[in-house]
């Protein structure tokens, strides 16, 4: 159980120099009766204080910020980093068109490579097994790639997830699936590198 409530209480307490069972006795005085157990309780995460013994127990440690006193900066969410998601797939298949402008916003999680720059869906099953048919790959953005890495390419119009291959002179854009052969890229063609594939 999650006891960091009960743990900020027993800090604001001893910073007051005051023990369990002189608290007890002051909620009581205040006209909140309590026992010791109940103080013991709270500071252990069994039990919480009601809304009006919390507030008393506020002026008694001498908190006025009850946010800041039990929701420190330190554990407060840090702002969600957000990646643009293209809506037209890229194909692990034959090749579809990659349109750079239409895409929505996405929340990226801690799942999600910190490298990533945009996500897109595959189409298609010639990246099968590592990557399925709807799957989201994400992407950082890089206009070169070593043989042997996956990326996002632009190939005469049609966008693809493959594996880039250089031998011989040779430049291949190869799928993951061997019932797909490689693409040739040849010297009139125009290849685009949008990035390296990293999730």
């Amino acid at each position: 159980m999650d006891n960091r409530f009960g743990r900020r209480l027993a800090a604001a307490r001893k910073e007051t120099g005051l023990n369990q069972t002189e608290v007890a006795a002051r909620l009581t005085a205040a006209g909140f009766p309590v026992r010791t157990q109940a103080v013991s309780k709270w500071e252990r995460g069994t039990t919480l204080p009601s809304a009006v013994q919390l507030v008393e127990l506020c002026r008694l440690y001498g908190i006025r910020d009850v946010v800041s006193a039990f929701a420190p900066a330190a554990e407060k969410r840090s702002p969600a980093r957000v990646l643009p998601l293209y809506h037209l797939a890229v194909s692990a298949g034959t090749g579809e068109f990659l349109d750079g402008a239409d895409y929505d916003t996405v929340e990226a999680g801690e799942e999600i490579s910190p490298e990533a720059d945009f996500g897109v869906r595959i189409a298609g099953d010639s990246m099968e097994p590592r990557f399925v048919h709807g799957q989201i790959v994400w992407v950082k953005r890089q206009e070169t790639l070593r043989s042997g890495e996956i990326g996002i390419f632009l190939l005469n119009g049609a966008g693809y997830c493959k594996r880039l291959e250089r031998a011989g002179g040779r430049v291949e854009l190869r799928s993951l699936n061997p019932l797909y052969p490689p693409i040739r890229v040849g010297r009139g063609d125009e290849l685009r590198i949008f990035g390296k594939v990293v999730g």
